[in-house]
């Protein structure tokens, strides 16, 4: 199937799971076993969002085993726009006993035969007009010489077709929402919940620029006693553990502006 087709293909789908079948034929085409999709930013959120078709047991290590918060290769699909290959990725030292995380994410992936993966991060703007990070993978389990070919030859068409797979699968999600399913689209119900007062916003708003609470009762006029009321109820009402908690969700959620 060529790329115009590829494309067709993508923008044809009507449900997310059609979408996902039709990225592992896409990815297969290529060479490719398997794909692992993660939001990689949200801060806010205890869990992320994940879906692909590596199977239940490297789900299960991979989120037993904390391996998100110590993966480099989502640190670096943060910090670039461009496709690169795990092979690529810089990987710390083990210094002494002690192994690193890092280390153990690609020692646990070798296990199961993944062998190589191209990542493509996708940074992007949902219909709130909030910013996301997402980072796909395509997992390798071939030999590297045969990687190396396919990267070299269809990367281009790799990213291409990925891109217009997110944005497929956003006006999807936006079409059919479903709350609870996805943790990237979860914000856009609790934004719709969630309603702060104007003086809740001020307050976590003046937090979110280092102001103090004595700082922030002298720029509102208002007593100490009053802010720590009014952060304390914008807190509950974001579910958030603290203050700090509280203003990353509030900028997240579109809340406040910074």
């Amino acid at each position: 199937m060529g790329l115009e087709e590829t494309v067709v293909a993508v923008e044809a789908c009507a449900s997310q799971n059609e979408l996902n079948e039709v990225l592992q034929r896409i990815i297969t085409d290529y060479g490719f076993a398997a794909y692992c999709f993660l939001d990689i930013g949200g801060a806010h959120a205890s869990n992320f969002y994940y879906f692909g078709t590596t199977g239940p047991a490297w789900e299960q290590e991979y989120l037993s085993n904390g391996f998100f918060d110590v993966d480099e290769v989502i640190k670096l699909a943060r910090r670039t726009n461009r496709p690169f290959n795990w092979g690529s990725v810089p990987l710390p030292h083990r210094l002494g006993r002690k192994k690193p995380g890092a280390l153990k994410v690609f020692e646990a992936s070798a296990d199961y035969h993944f062998n190589e993966g191209l990542v493509v991060p996708l940074h992007f703007v949902d219909e709130l007009g909030r910013m996301h990070s997402a980072s796909c993978s395509l997992i390798w389990q071939d030999s590297l010489r045969d990687f190396r070919t396919v990267v070299r030859t269809a990367e281009y068409e790799l990213h291409l077709i990925l891109l217009y797979w997110m944005q497929q699968s956003m006006e999807l999600r936006t079409a059919e929402y479903n709350p609870g399913v996805y943790n990237l689209y979860a914000a856009r119900e609790l934004a719709l919940r969630v309603h702060l007062t104007d003086r809740e916003r001020d307050v976590i708003g003046w937090a979110g620029r280092g102001k103090t609470v004595n700082e922030t009762a002298d720029i509102l006029s208002i007593s100490h006693e009053t802010v720590e009321t009014y952060v304390k109820s914008a807190i509950d009402k974001l579910g958030a553990g603290n203050k700090t908690h509280a203003v990353a969700k509030a900028i997240h959620l579109g809340l406040i502006d910074m």
